[in-house]
């Protein structure tokens, strides 16, 4: 089977579509849709699937999950009414608000770390939590001694002062080779069967599969809830004004 094309890599703004049906069945008691082509986020990255309506002629189906699996995307739901077949043509809506969020929290995190690389902090960056319920962003690194509260303010600080210089995202499709020289840092396990892509704030880039807003401006405020480390691991709890 031809895998899904992931519109939202290339366009992370728009919120209305159309595709065909690929597949349709059910897994583990879940009703799902494939569909050529999606703008609907499959969840990974840190980042929280979106939820949308697929709908045609007849029938519609409520997203409330969406997987990328070996290079098919999965659209978990179910129908409102009727039934959608393989073959049809079908209109696709994103639930706009909800993907809003996510892009702010998730672009919220590369401000972080863009400020950490910025303050000079030997901070190696780690894995990413990105959903609505206590966002964080991990690194290998230790703060021996300094202080968390005073560290927690200048984060905060620098982080809104870069916001508010609203520069736009920009996005690249590369090479690992280029990617490198792009990025600060480039994980061993990008994920596979998608394109190699750098979200780019300025000249800052981060290797990066998921939404994020068109100006740093759109984030809001964002705060540093809590700042600890563990074994040589420092999480950094973060929001954004809501």
């Amino acid at each position: 089977m031809k895998s899904t094309k992931l519109v939202y890599m290339e366009d992370m703004h728009t919120l209305e579509g159309s595709a065909q049906v690929v597949e349709v069945g059910e897994q583990d008691g879940r009703k799902y849709v494939v569909l050529d082509q999606t703008i609907l986020y499959a969840q990974g990255g840190g980042q929280p699937a979106d939820h949308g309506l697929i709908t045609s002629t007849h029938a519609g189906f409520a997203v409330t999950d969406v997987r990328f699996k070996d290079g098919l995307v999965y659209h978990y739901g179910n129908y409102v009414n009727g039934a959608l077949a393989a073959g049809e043509g079908v209109s696709i809506a994103v639930d706009g608000e909800r993907r809003q969020l996510h892009k702010r929290l998730h672009s919220g995190a590369h401000v972080l770390d863009m400020t950490v690389a910025e303050m000079g902090l030997p901070w190696v960056p780690g894995k990413g939590y990105h959903f609505p319920d206590g966002p964080y962003v991990e690194y290998a690194g230790f703060l021996q001694g300094v202080s968390t509260d005073e560290l927690k303010a200048k984060l905060e600080e620098r982080c809104n002062q870069i916001i508010a210089l609203n520069l736009p995202t920009s996005i690249r499709f590369v090479s690992i080779d280029e990617m490198t020289k792009l990025c600060r840092f480039v994980p061993d396990n990008l994920p596979a069967g998608k394109p190699a892509r750098v979200v780019l704030y300025g000249s800052f880039g981060v290797p990066c599969g998921g939404t994020h807003v068109a100006r740093l401006a759109e984030v809001g405020r964002i705060i540093i809830r809590k700042i600890k480390e563990d074994k040589g691991v420092i999480k950094v709890g973060y929001t954004v004004d809501i």
